[in-house]
């Protein structure tokens, strides 16, 4: 009797920059991971009996998708599947940032404040009081409808605000050209007893995230389709693979 290969797979999902020598990073918590041939069907339909069918058939590998969802939310996972550059900003004071207030309304600001320190008017005499001219809401400020702030004139900034804002991931999107990666996923098979698993793909096509959900009822997930291409510089011997192979523990 066959020895049974069911699976049910768990594990973590590792990537660097295709042929950049650099420690793999891991994208962190995962719900999918998926290789799938692409095919182009070339079929010769039989010809010689009235009941037609097919004489023979060729499926041929037009290429590999490869789709994989992130559910951290973080700087570098953001920065991959945007095409974008992450950074950290320090933790720091602003003083003196130009704003445009009106009654009612929020105020954003440059970064995410932490706590708002003093609201003044643009030339910097008048002080208005926390609480009743503004309050701190969301990392902004909020302008209630009795503030005594006076309108702003043509759109132009009517208020100075110094606030403090903590250490912040901060991504600027598109602004990178696409990238190729090298990915592996170490995994254990639940339905064999937690026997180890391990795909290494050689080299992937940047994707673009499908959609960023930030509001909703159910946790955030980062879907990210790419593509497999072929790495010549890995398939140094017959029978090895330019694009990807499998280990399993017996």
């Amino acid at each position: 009797m066959a020895e049974d290969h069911s699976y049910i797979g768990s594990g973590v999902v590792l990537i660097r920059e295709w042929n950049s020598g650099e420690p793999f990073q891991e994208i962190g918590n995962v719900s999918a991971f998926a290789v799938a041939p692409q095919t182009n069907t070339i079929e010769l339909a039989d010809n010689q009996n009235p009941g037609g069918g097919t004489a023979n058939r060729v499926d041929r590998v037009t290429g590999y998708n490869l789709n994989y969802t992130f559910h951290d939310f973080n700087t570098a996972n953001f920065a991959r599947a945007t095409r974008g550059k992450a950074s950290t900003i320090a933790a720091a004071s602003v003083d003196d940032e130009p704003a445009i207030a009106a009654k009612g309304s929020f105020v954003p600001l440059k970064k995410l404040a932490s706590s708002i320190t003093m609201v003044e008017d643009s030339t910097g005499t008048t002080e208005y009081e926390e609480g009743s001219d503004y309050r701190y809401e969301r990392g902004m400020l909020f302008i209630p409808a009795e503030s005594t702030i006076p309108a702003p004139v043509a759109g132009e900034p009517n208020v100075r605000v110094t606030y403090q804002h903590g250490d912040l991931g901060h991504v600027e999107a598109g602004v990178t050209s696409q990238k190729f990666y090298e990915m592996q996923f170490y995994g254990a098979n639940e339905a064999r007893g937690g026997k180890l698993v391990r795909m290494v793909v050689h080299k992937v096509s940047g994707g673009l995230i499908e959609s960023m959900g930030l509001i909703g009822n159910e946790f955030g997930a980062g879907s990210v389709p790419g593509a497999l291409l072929k790495d010549s510089a890995k398939a140094t011997g017959p029978h090895m693979s330019a694009y990807y192979h499998w280990q399993e523990e017996k």
